[in-house]
């Protein structure tokens, strides 16, 4: 599994548009990587403010090479110019949580733009741990009474209305696939297609009070 590196070390935890809530601030990086003849510019947060400077480090580690854009810079190798890109959105910042979506963006060679989709929620000021998932939130720490099957009725009728075959085994109750999230102010974001893998390929939006 290719993020499997970046899953092991979850628990631990040039240009600026900045933010600064709570305590801690998350500046806005741009970067050109490179693959071989591809040259695939990004766009990354970095978080700063923290008092346990180690702990940034690594975490900051994660935030630039979590979604792997150069993964996906197939058949990239001999043009000059990238066919790949990645940026993110700071989906929702708080005190205690932190929601991003990592985006790669792909363009085919009929100028489709197909997207990958990452995320991360974490609660950037946890106790330093290397347990897997402590400084990483669960759902259910966000939503009173949580259950996966909640979500079922959303991806079925996705599924139905895009006349795609999401594996819907992976949001039944008591199920303990991957799936990979987000969350805003209003919205529960899912993200399928990657079920097992940590991405996806589109999004469903689920309003938060509908799953309360």
């Amino acid at each position: 599994m290719k993020t499997l590196k970046y899953i092991l070390i979850f628990g631990f935890l040039i240009y600026s548009c900045e933010s600064n809530r709570d305590g801690y601030k998350i500046t806005e990086r741009t970067e050109i990587i490179t693959k071989d003849k591809c040259k695939i510019p990004i766009s990354y947060p970095e978080i700063s403010g923290l008092a346990d400077k180690e702990k940034v480090n690594k975490l900051n580690k994660i935030l630039k090479e979590f979604p792997e854009h150069e993964y996906y810079a197939k058949n990239c190798e001999n043009n000059e110019e990238s066919n790949v890109k990645g940026d993110y959105q700071i989906l929702l910042q708080s005190d205690s949580i932190l929601s991003i979506e990592f985006r790669t963006l792909i363009e085919r060679q009929n100028k489709k733009i197909d997207t990958v989709y990452h995320s991360v929620v974490l609660n950037p000021k946890a106790e330093d741990t290397t347990e897997f998932a402590i400084v990483g939130i669960e759902p259910n720490e966000i939503i009173p009474n949580f259950e996966r099957g909640k979500i079922y009725p959303y991806v079925k009728k996705y599924n139905t209305e895009n006349n795609d075959s999401i594996n819907l085994l992976a949001y039944e109750t008591g199920n303990n696939y991957v799936i990979t999230w987000a969350v805003s102010d209003k919205d529960f974001i899912l993200y399928v297609g990657g079920e097992g893998e940590w991405f996806g390929n589109n999004r469903i939006k689920i309003p938060l009070n509908e799953l309360k």
